[in-house]
């Protein structure tokens, strides 16, 4: 081996020992994690770290990376104590670097499935601490500014899994306002998620199925209303459009429905919003069937916009001729056919 060859293990290990343990040590905390430009040079050659925050950079993550995939072949199938904590440790860094790494989710699924198999009080105590604890850890990756990391399909998938485990064996057994709580972090953690990475259609995805899976109307409400907030900070998202879609036709009663849409719409008329995302959102909800007699009022409220902006933006004007264009075509309504004609 060359001395530069050398170099580079050590700093290999070094890069694992020292990331490894900063991610073990703070294993019940939801850290911010960001890649460092190369321009900034951490003192110790390794990474920066204040508190929960830690910046590292690329090259040391990906050094870090390729000691812990080491460590993890040499350890995961062995079942002894020791083997399998050496395992966790690896995945850890292996998951912050490789979301998408199927072994290293599915070794941490089938650590949680062994502890929750041991039903002796102090083995299920140790289960319902590490539920939370992956919790913190899908976040720690999910919700730091990492570009990549934040839409992987893989630790989505693994934390709508994770959390079928965690419900049956927490949710059912507290008071509904924990309950609640618990809803408004996983969706507060969705929303962030959605900011971290535009368009992130696996984080809006989960909410489809965290929202199947809530209790009572109240809920879906809360639901559809945080969406729609977090929609129209963001008008050009389509993924958070999309779910907004699918989270209104649930929302009970129809005055209630018809409110939140005809806010919406409120809002982007007095913005001009030009962004397309919205402006699909509105043709398809103001033609869809979900809010009944109550398309005709928005759609005359298009109309009469539409004669105040012709002489504005013309990507605005197209947009709304656009949208009114397309309600009359797939709008199966007698009153937009008759709107059209006066």
């Amino acid at each position: 081996m060359s001395q530069k060859e050398n170099a580079t293990a050590k700093l290999q290990v070094r890069a694992y020992e020292a990331l490894g343990g900063y991610l073990e040590d703070n294993h019940k905390k939801i850290l911010e994690i960001e890649i460092l430009p190369p321009a900034i040079k951490p003192p110790n050659g390794l990474f920066l770290q204040d508190g929960p925050n830690l910046g590292v950079p690329k090259k040391i993550l990906a050094l870090a990376f390729v000691e812990a995939r080491k460590v993890f072949m040499e350890n995961f199938e062995n079942e002894d104590r020791k083997s399998q904590a050496t395992a966790l440790k690896a995945t850890r860094v292996l998951l912050l670097f490789e979301t998408d790494h199927l072994t290293a989710a599915n070794f941490r699924k089938r650590r949680l499935l062994a502890l929750k198999t041991d039903t002796t009080p102090a083995a299920q105590l140790a289960y319902r601490k590490a539920l939370q604890y992956e919790f913190c850890f899908l976040d720690s990756i999910l919700t730091s500014p990492l570009h990549r990391q934040s839409k992987s399909p893989t630790l989505w998938h693994h934390r709508s899994w994770l959390f079928d485990l965690f419900r049956p064996s927490i949710l059912e057994l507290v008071p509904e306002n924990i309950r609640a709580d618990f809803w408004r972090t996983e969706l507060k953690s969705i929303c962030k998620s959605g900011e971290r990475h535009p368009h992130n259609y696996y984080a809006w995805q989960y909410v489809r199925r965290l929202e199947e899976r809530v209790d009572g109307m109240e809920a879906t409400i809360e639901f559809t209303e945080t969406v729609k907030t977090w929609c129209c900070k963001h008008p050009g998202d389509t993924s958070g459009w999309s779910c907004l879609l699918y989270l209104l036709p649930k929302v009970e009663p129809l005055a209630k429905r018809t409110t939140m849409v005809r806010e919406i719409l409120s809002y982007a008329l007095r913005l001009q919003f030009e962004h397309e995302s919205l402006w699909v959102f509105i043709r398809t909800i103001v033609a869809h069937e979900t809010l009944q007699e109550n398309r005709a009022e928005l759609f005359t409220s298009l109309m009469e916009y539409e004669k105040e902006i012709k002489d504005g933006s013309p990507v605005l004007v197209e947009r709304v001729q656009r949208t009114l264009d397309w309600i009359r075509q797939h709008g199966d309504m007698d009153h937009v056919r008759n709107a059209s004609v006066t």
